[in-house]
């Protein structure tokens, strides 16, 4: 879920910028029940699963990085046109949190 939550928070420039007011509102308010959800899962978790969360987020951080630069990679490399840095951002971080999920299901396969 925080996962989800930096995608939120990454993609609200982007609608902000192209003055998409009502989108960016929409954004907010998902972004704040997310956060209240991830509080309320925190307060849940057993001292052993909070024990793994670092390196979790560790992995999640550096799957978002990773996600950043093949979409800077793309964007401004391959592509034939230029865009923002609010949708390299967003893309970026789609694509992290995609790198993340799939990576975590193979590593959990195992």
């Amino acid at each position: 879920m925080i996962g989800l939550l930096l995608v939120t928070l990454c993609s609200w420039p982007r609608y902000q910028l192209g003055g998409y007011d009502t989108h960016s509102g929409l954004l907010i308010m998902v972004a704040t029940g997310l956060a209240i959800v991830i509080i309320a899962y925190w307060r849940r978790m057993a001292a052993k699963q909070r024990h793994l969360l670092p390196a979790r987020l560790q992995w999640l951080v550096m799957s978002f990085v990773a996600g950043g630069v093949i979409m800077a990679i793309w964007h401004y490399g391959l592509a034939s046109t230029r865009v923002g840095w609010a949708t390299v951002l967003s893309h970026g971080a789609t694509a992290g949190l995609l790198l993340h999920a799939i990576s975590t299901g193979w590593c959990a396969r195992r």
